[in-house]
């Protein structure tokens, strides 16, 4: 009996201590973790609705062009030579030099036979003209005695009367005046001069060379007159206008000019696909080189009323979102004018938040939250920076 109490008692003390052991190994466990709860609601950037008048700009690039340049072409035949300048790429000349002449010789000496017989016919008249047409005969002396063989004729005197008229026409005075007229027009023609102030683009003949009617000689270009050749796509075209004010900018030569605009193309540039745009530069002294690479600004119409927001935040072509207190609300706009990052808007409220970021699987009536954009003080932030260092805010090495 004695023996069967000691198992009992040695069981329960046992079961007693497992349960003690238990109770303070289960005490000792920390407990399981558990993640806080994610609020999953979207955030999104808005901007509040305000209106501006805003000056729009149509910045594009192209190249410089002379504004003038002319081909030297032959109207005559004969030997060409170089005139009071080098017939050579690059030279420069002032506006009346001698470019280049062809030989005159023959011409010149048949200039001056037709003279000589046209002082002939005139004198052979003179003594009848002093019988039939005294009242006219001191004129055409005083003119008789003012002709040369080796200077240009001058117009012949009017007439006083329809008989004067018909006897000089039956003396051939003027078929051989007229002859001579055209006599020196073309030898006006063997002398090419400067018509400004330039250089010389390109040369395709030598001096000496022998050169026939409408063979090309070379090239010559005006300087300090430059213009900027730039494409714009047909869209931006309406908000171009005429003689507006255009800058320009070099980022090569790190300078910029003031240019206008002198004409619009009316058809579409093949090549480019866009619509040529013609921007008159002034130099202002600076030197320009034919065939740069520039970029120009061109103001465009002003916009009343109008707000700038980015272009991806356009959906559907004229639609973006608004948060009204947590939720997103979809609105219709008025695109007034589209940029390659930007556009130009109208149709919301004065005030209301605007959405101004690209949004994913957005839809209307979503909760969501406005991010927080805190504005930075860079005083303070720079006081504070230097306080954490020990020195003084104001301190300079």
């Amino acid at each position: 009996m004695k023996r069967k109490l000691i198992i009992i008692g040695s069981a329960l003390g046992i079961l007693f201590l497992a349960f003690f052991l238990a109770g303070m190994f289960a005490s000792q466990k920390k407990p399981p973790f558990q993640r806080p709860e994610v609020d999953n609601t979207k955030t999104v950037e808005t901007k509040k609705v305000t209106y501006q008048t805003i000056q729009t700009d149509v910045v594009s690039f192209g190249r410089v062009e002379t504004a003038q340049s002319l081909d030297l072409l032959s109207e005559v035949s004969g030997r060409m030579f170089q005139g009071n300048i080098r017939l050579k790429e690059g030279q420069r000349f002032k506006k009346g030099d001698l470019i280049f002449y062809i030989d005159d010789t023959e011409p010149a000496l048949d200039l001056k036979s037709q003279k000589s017989n046209f002082l002939r016919d005139l004198a052979g008249i003179l003594p009848d003209m002093k019988v039939d047409f005294s009242n006219s005969y001191d004129t055409w002396n005083s003119f008789f005695n003012s002709l040369s063989v080796d200077k240009k004729f001058q117009p012949l005197p009017e007439v006083k009367s329809e008989k004067e008229k018909i006897f000089l026409a039956t003396k051939g005075i003027y078929s051989t005046n007229y002859t001579i007229k055209s006599a020196e027009a073309r030898l006006a023609k063997h002398r090419y001069y400067a018509p400004f102030n330039g250089s010389i683009m390109e040369v395709n003949l030598q001096s000496g060379s022998f050169i026939n009617p409408g063979t090309s000689i070379g090239k010559i270009m005006r300087t300090g007159v430059h213009e900027l050749k730039v494409s714009v796509e047909t869209k931006d075209i309406p908000w171009i206008i005429v003689d507006s004010p255009v800058q320009i900018y070099s980022d090569e030569m790190g300078q910029s000019w003031q240019g206008s605009v002198t004409r619009i193309s009316d058809f579409v540039n093949q090549n480019t696909q866009s619509v040529d745009v013609f921007i008159a530069i002034d130099s202002q002294g600076k030197k320009i080189y034919d065939g740069q690479f520039f970029q120009a600004a061109i103001p465009a119409r002003t916009i009343n009323n109008g707000m700038i927001m980015p272009r991806n935040a356009i959906y559907n072509g004229n639609e973006v979102f608004v948060v009204e207190d947590t939720l997103l609300k979809t609105k219709a706009i008025n695109v007034i004018r589209l940029a390659d990052e930007e556009a130009i808007v109208s149709g919301l409220d004065k005030g209301e938040d605007l959405v101004v970021e690209p949004l994913i699987g957005a839809y209307h009536n979503m909760v969501v939250k406005k991010r927080e954009q805190k504005d930075i003080d860079l005083e303070i932030g720079d006081t504070q920076e230097a306080s954490d260092a020990g020195q003084s805010p104001t301190a300079s090495n």
